[in-house]
């Protein structure tokens, strides 16, 4: 039984698209939407289309390594981009969204990324642009001439906007039980950028926590000192496998801040 029917049959992972090809396939999904598009191929990543247009896919490549189940929402999400009218982003429109550390490659170096600060366990809290069928993620540049605010403007905007949503009060704690924490608009790993909501009174006083951020939209805290609950986390992450599963580390939350736990 030769290998390309044990994949198609399910009994085979197939092996993740290289850089190229998954290059090739957004210029498969550009093409048909504008079969007469010209597209030039320029360095590893880069697209050069119509007249004056550019895209480059290193950072959908490098999302959709870290999500592969991913890969026809990235692959569409970037075809798009070319019939898609510019869209000049405004402060009420900010967000701050957490998202693996690779999310933020790109070959230009700082000319090509976003804002984003680390936070720890491979995330990071990066100010995308909310619109009603999509996140964008503009460059600090773009943003910055978009708004016309400053970069810590534009981080104090984006923290507001995402409080107005989300509020900053956790749930009340049950004793010896896991904490739960959706917001049905996948905003929860967001609220690990918001620091009031960890010193409210429902979490700090709980002492050192250990927090799963397994999904968007979904964050599951267990006490530190609880081994009982910190081995539920544990079992938690590893069963975890869907669209929406953001890592599969822990994070403590102690001093005010975030460390990778072992």
């Amino acid at each position: 039984m030769g290998k390309g029917l044990l994949e198609r049959l399910g009994l085979v992972r197939k092996p993740p698209l290289t850089l190229e090809e998954f290059r090739d396939r957004v210029v498969q999904g550009m093409l048909v939407h504008k079969p007469e598009l010209q597209i030039e191929r320029v360095g590893a990543a880069e697209l050069l289309y119509g007249e004056g247009g550019s895209t480059n896919v290193a950072r959908g490549y490098a999302y959709y390594r870290e999500h592969p189940k991913e890969l026809h929402i990235v692959l569409g999400q970037l075809a798009e981009h070319v019939v898609r009218e510019p869209h000049t982003a405004a402060a009420e429109e900010l967000i701050v969204l957490v998202r693996p550390s690779r999310f933020r490659a790109g070959e230009a170096g700082g000319a090509d990324r976003g804002l984003a600060f680390p936070l720890a366990g491979g995330l990071l809290a990066l100010v995308a642009v909310d619109l009603p069928d999509r996140y964008e993620f503009p460059t600090a540049q773009e943003l910055k001439d978009d708004t016309g605010l400053d970069e810590d403007e534009i981080w104090v905007r984006a923290l507001a906007n995402l409080i107005e949503r989300v509020g900053l009060t956790p749930p009340t704690p049950r004793p010896g039980q896991l904490m739960g924490i959706k917001t049905d608009i996948g905003l929860a790993s967001s609220l690990l950028a918001v620091p009031e909501f960890w010193d409210h009174p429902n979490l700090a006083d709980m002492g050192d926590l250990v927090v799963a951020p397994i999904e968007r939209d979904e964050l599951v805290i267990a006490r530190h000192d609880d081994g009982f609950a910190v081995g539920a986390l544990r079992n938690l992450v590893a069963r975890r496998d869907n669209s929406q599963f953001l890592t599969d580390r822990l994070l403590l939350r102690r001093n005010g801040a975030w460390e990778e736990f072992e």
